[in-house]
Formats: structure tokens, C-alpha cells, sequence
């Protein structure tokens, strides 16, 4: 009788797993068929970017590894089939592409136009940047989110300690080495750091993309390079002369107005302080949009290194080896960088701040700090200056959420 009545229990245990599991199935079948909206892929659906992440981890690679080592095999069965060839493809053969010539000069002037737009702006905007660490806000007064990592945070519980801005606080533009020759040598020994000039990454790329500067020259093939076992050599004879002729057409450009701190014309200076900040500032935003994508093409063909670790970049075919890096394990790299592929955000520093939903707010509080949303500090300025907001930043700035008020933070799940 007990041996029947264990017989049953299993039985119907038996019955409610199976029971289970063709619910647990059909139900997952039938989500199968719905189709979520990208997150990821889809600029509309934005999120605030993540938090700093810890500076002992490395960054993401943009590209993964086994497609990197895909390439370095191929690489390497090319080179012993062929010890010698002729490099075929620019810019790796020492010559400019033809097609990004003219985005180069447009990256170059929307650069320069951008930069005399800010200045002209954050007269009329304030700017506020913490005392003790890297965070920047856009308003008349500093927020009130606890989120400084610079020193002594945890006495002030995180609180900032705000300063007035310039509009180098808005976007951040990392310097490199500039390479008069990108092909014939393309790194800078450490005994050379002190003699090579640092220029913006952005001002380098459009360099070796084709604008020319008279302050830092650079050299103009006309005929390929070879590559000999892996290594670069030039057979290209010239008469002496340090500046070449440029295969391309190019028009003369002045120097970098951030280094100069002039424009080209002092006429386009006094019709741009005749204009509002409402036009100024859809014009700097359109400048911003114009080479951010212009950087972005250039990129695919220029090679763009940064560390893994640290915030170094260059331009170029290889990384530097000046041994100046001092972030997490450093020593057991002797200094050395950790290259690795670069992204925009890299070599342009978009520097996101808390988006202010009312601009007679005074301050942002830290309790209801979830309901707030991001943007780059150049289209939040730009916004607050009277531009309209772009499709692909209007989620990550949450404008389709109200936040709720400060004796209801308690009623919103």
C-alpha cells in the first residue's frame, strides 16, 4: 500500500514537470516572435552613457580579437609570399586619398568654426567646472549631484565644488605627435619627446589627410613605397628640397586658432558678434555635427592609436614610444603605452553633462538624479543658447520624462 501510494506522488510530480515545461516552452516561443526595438544600433533609443568605469580595467577593444588576429595572419602569410612589394593601397603607400582631401579641409574649418563659436557663447551661457575633478556643467549655477571623484570626495559626501568655465571645458581635444613622416617614420622615440611639437589629434589628422599648415609641415609623396620584409622603403628620388609637391591641389590654411588664439579674417569677427546667440549656436552645433562626421570618415582610412589605459593618443601608422604612461601597470610595460584602435570619442572628448529640463531650475538634486538625462556638453550648450535638440540625443536627454518633485520621490516606483 505505501509502495502504490509513493508511485502515485511520483507520478503526479512527474505530470506537473511536464506540465510545466510545455508552458515554460510555449510561452517562449510566442516571445520569440515579438520584436523588441534595438537599443544599441539605433540612435533613437540613446541611453545615458555609463559611468566612468575603474581605471584599473582596460578599455574595450572596438574590434574583437580574433578579427585582429585574423588580420595579423594574413598579414603575415602576404609578407612571406611577397618580401617585396609595392604598397598599392593610400595612405599606407605614403600618398593621400584623393576623396578625403576635401572632408579633411571641411573637418579643419568646422574645427575652427566651432572653437570661435564656444568662445562667443559661454560669454553669454555660464559654464561651471568641479574644483577637484573632471566634471563640467552647463547653467547658471553648479548641480547638486554627488558624483566628484577627485580628492577628499568622501569628506564633502561627493559634493562638488564648483569654478567658473572657459570653452576649453566644453570639448576636450587630446594633443599628439606631430609626424613629418608618416610612412618613412612612424614613431617618436623617447629621446625625441621633447623635440617633436604636440598639436590637437584632430588638427594631426587633418594633416596627414591632406590640409597643410605652414607651422607644421608635412611630406608629400608622389609615388608609392615599397615594403621590403615588413619594413618601409622609399625609392623616390628628390632634389633636396624639404617641401614636395603635393599631388593633390590644396589651399593654404593658417595656423591652429586654438594655438594663435586669431581668426583668419577680423571682418568675419565683427559680422559673428552682430548675430544672436540663437544663430551662433545653431551654427557652432552644425559646425560640431560636421566633423564629428568628417573624423569618423577620415578614421576608417587613418590610422588613430590610444592607450588601453590612459587618455594617449596618435595619429598615425604606429604608436609612439615615449614611456610617460603612468596609469594602472605601467611598470610592468616600463612606461610603454598599450595601444590599441581608437574611436571618436577617443580624439574627440565629447565630455557629457547632466541635461537641465528646466532652465529656471536652479539646481539639479542628487535624489531625483535617475530621471535626468545626458548629453554632450557642446549640444547642451548649444540647446540652452536656443538651437533645437537633434533626433539622435533626445532620448539620452529624456526629454519625454517629467521629473517628479522632491516630496514625491517616495510615491514614484
Amino acid at each position: 500500500m505505501q509502495r502504490s501510494k509513493s508511485l502515485q506522488i511520483s507520478q503526479f510530480r512527474h505530470l506537473i514537470f511536464l506540465l510545466s515545461k510545455t508552458h515554460f516552452s510555449s510561452s517562449t516561443k510566442t516571445l520569440t516572435h515579438v520584436k523588441f526595438p534595438p537599443s544599441g544600433d539605433d540612435p533613437l533609443y540613446a541611453d545615458v552613457p555609463k559611468p566612468q568605469r575603474d581605471k584599473s580595467e582596460r578599455k574595450p577593444y572596438p574590434t574583437p580579437m580574433k578579427e585582429l588576429i585574423r588580420r595579423a595572419k594574413e598579414e603575415r602569410e602576404l609578407r612571406k609570399a611577397q618580401p617585396c612589394r609595392v604598397l598599392e593601397d593610400p595612405p599606407d603607400n605614403g600618398l593621400l586619398v584623393p576623396e578625403l582631401v576635401d572632408v579633411a579641409h571641411r573637418v579643419h574649418r568646422a574645427r575652427a568654426s566651432l572653437l570661435s563659436g564656444l568662445a562667443r557663447i559661454v560669454r553669454v551661457i555660464t559654464i561651471h567646472r568641479c574644483r577637484f575633478c573632471t566634471e563640467v556643467h552647463v547653467g547658471e549655477s553648479g548641480h547638486g549631484i554627488r558624483t566628484c571623484t577627485g580628492p577628499k570626495s568622501g569628506l564633502r559626501a561627493g559634493t562638488h565644488v564648483w569654478k567658473r568655465g572657459r570653452a576649453n571645458d566644453v570639448v576636450f581635444f587630446p594633443k599628439c605627435f606631430h609626424l613629418y613622416d608618416r610612412v618613412g617614420r612612424p614613431r617618436v622615440l623617447h629621446g625625441e619627446m621633447f623635440s617633436v611639437p604636440r598639436i590637437p589629434a584632430v588638427l594631426e589628422l587633418c594633416i596627414q589627410a591632406g590640409v597643410d599648415i605652414e607651422k607644421f609641415p608635412a611630406k608629400r609623396r608622389t609615388k608609392p613605397v615599397y615594403s621590403i620584409e615588413g619594413r618601409i622603403v622609399d625609392f623616390e628620388d628628390f632634389d633636396g628640397n624639404e617641401e614636395e609637391v603635393n599631388p593633390v591641389s590644396l589651399e593654404s590654411h593658417c595656423d591652429d586658432p586654438q594655438e594663435t588664439g586669431k581668426t583668419e579674417n577680423l571682418g568675419d569677427d565683427i559680422r559673428e558678434e552682430e548675430k544672436s546667440v540663437k544663430e551662433l549656436s545653431i551654427e557652432t552645433m552644425e559646425s560640431w555635427f560636421e566633423m564629428v562626421s568628417g573624423v569618423k570618415r577620415i578614421m576608417k582610412k587613418y590610422k588613430v592609436w590610444t592607450c588601453g589605459y590612459c587618455q594617449e593618443v596618435q595619429v598615425g601608422p604606429r604608436g609612439h614610444k615615449v614611456r610617460k604612461c603612468k596609469a594602472t601597470k605601467h611598470q610592468m610595460r616600463d612606461g610603454m603605452h598599450a595601444w590599441q584602435e581608437a574611436t571618436i570619442d577617443d580624439i574627440i572628448g565629447p565630455n557629457y553633462v547632466w541635461h537641465v529640463p528646466d532652465s529656471g531650475r536652479s539646481v539639479l538634486d542628487n535624489s531625483l538624479k535617475r530621471y535626468y538625462g545626458k548629453a554632450p556638453a557642446v549640444v547642451e550648450l548649444c540647446v540652452q543658447g536656443g538651437a533645437a535638440v537633434p533626433d539622435q540625443y533626445k532620448s539620452m536627454m529624456r526629454l519625454d520624462v517629467v521629473p517628479p518633485g522632491r516630496d514625491e520621490v517616495d510615491l514614484v516606483a
